[in-house]
């Protein structure tokens, strides 16, 4: 996660002043009478409640909503476990109009096409922040701009999300998102989804844009320099509660998917905003 430090600067058109991701508890719960920026919430995994003054809603992995100043809402966690949501906390003016013209209204959740896409970018922007750059603000601002353009372009979904394939791919994204660390062999994680390991990859290059594998894969980096980071926790020790044996394996995986070695993440540095 990124959040500002220091001075705060002149606002200049739409910033991002904290950006993360959540692994939650299933006693998981918060209630808001108000929001100082406009924010974006992804739910990545699991099944949460939203209520707010425009209704109720189930949340699943795939969705959005957006809260800010004046929006009373509260969320909490409905299953027991793969709680995971990423978020984005914006500034500056019109930022709340942004949103709105991604046709977004707050208090009221959102289905996007292609949440991956979203979520990347989300990751993208945690990875700037860690970086010692002079052009990180640069590249900051760039992602912010692509964030809220995904935000309007991923509501135009393709294909109704209610067909039978997305239902299934829905159901097999939460399966593994609540269990990707315990996914050794991909053909028993289908099996365990109800599927074959070939209907898997199908369903995962239609609706998320990549393999199956490379999005365990990248849930596992993710975890491991969570624990690195926040947890500070040796290599070693993260690459096998990742289930990698070998250091460095692990190391290599983990330069594919964060740009950079585990090591790195291990020095201290204070988190600025992009």
């Amino acid at each position: 996660m990124f959040s500002p430090s220091g001075s705060r600067r002149p606002l200049r058109g739409l910033r991002a002043v904290c950006a993360g991701f959540e692994e939650c508890s299933p006693k998981y719960e918060v209630r808001r009478e108000g929001f100082p920026y406009a924010a974006v919430e992804l739910i990545a995994a699991g099944s949460w409640d939203l209520v707010s003054a425009a209704g109720q809603w189930r949340l699943e992995p795939g969705m959005i909503f957006t809260y800010g100043p004046g929006v009373r809402y509260s969320l909490s966690a409905r299953s027991a476990t793969g709680l995971r949501k990423y978020f984005v906390d914006f500034e500056g003016r019109g930022s709340e109009a942004v949103l709105l013209s991604a046709g977004l209204t707050p208090g009221v959740p959102t289905r996007l096409a292609n949440p991956r896409w979203l979520q990347d970018l989300i990751e993208q922007l945690i990875d700037t922040a860690r970086i010692e750059h002079p052009q990180r603000e640069k590249v900051g601002g760039m992602l912010v701009k692509l964030v809220s353009e995904r935000l309007r372009i991923d509501q135009e979904a393709d294909e109704p999300r209610s067909s039978a394939a997305s239902l299934t791919f829905e159901r097999c994204r939460e399966y593994l998102s609540a269990n990707y660390l315990e996914i050794g062999n991909l053909a028993l994680a289908a099996k365990k989804c109800g599927v074959t390991q070939v209907h898997l990859c199908r369903l995962w290059r239609k609706f998320a844009g990549e393999t199956p594998h490379a999005f365990v894969t990248r849930k596992k980096m993710n975890h491991a320099a969570e624990l690195i980071v926040r947890g500070h926790v040796a290599v070693k020790t993260a690459a096998l509660a990742v289930g990698y044996p070998d250091p460095y394996h692990f190391s290599r995986v983990f330069k594919q998917v964060h740009g950079s070695a585990p090591s790195r993440f291990c020095r201290p540095r204070r988190l600025v905003v992009v």
